[in-house]
């Protein structure tokens, strides 16, 4: 019998955590905790400002017209980011000798590069000071330093 009571309690156990989870998430979207799922701005602003259909296109146009100038600003940033990093590398490099540029290229240029520091790896098109600004006859970088 105590093997039938134990699942009693479990399920007793079970409803009440549903039921408090139910009631929770009524309260918490009554009271905008929570919003409802899929309901975005444009149809709060329909529901609180009363907009026309043509205000409503509208402003639908304006938001996606903003979403991507600021997808596309983020992206400048991070490209711009990424020039001006590799860029002092470059010039850091630039006034070493041979073979500090050796040393620089395998303990301090690859890293980077490797490691994901900088997102240098996540969106591509950079190059590395050697190959962007460094002269030509500047020796190729020599293979990441194993790990200690």
């Amino acid at each position: 019998m105590p093997a039938r009571s134990n699942i009693w309690f479990g399920l007793l156990i079970g409803v009440s955590c549903i039921l408090i989870g139910f009631a929770l998430s009524t309260f918490a979207y009554r009271y905008h905790y929570l919003r409802v799922p899929g309901g975005g701005l444009i149809e709060r602003m329909n529901h609180e400002l009363n907009l026309t259909p043509a205000q409503s296109d509208r402003i639908a146009d304006i938001m996606r017209d903003t979403r991507f100038k600021v997808m596309q600003a983020r992206q400048d940033y991070v490209h711009h980011r990424h020039q001006l990093f590799w860029q002092g590398l470059s010039d850091m490099r630039s006034i070493l000798t041979p073979d500090q540029q050796k040393i620089f290229d395998r303990d301090f240029t690859r890293p980077w590069e490797h490691n994901g520091h900088g997102d240098h790896g996540e969106h591509g098109g950079d190059q590395m000071p050697s190959e962007q600004g460094a002269p030509s006859s500047a020796p190729a970088p020599a293979a990441p330093a194993p790990p200690n």
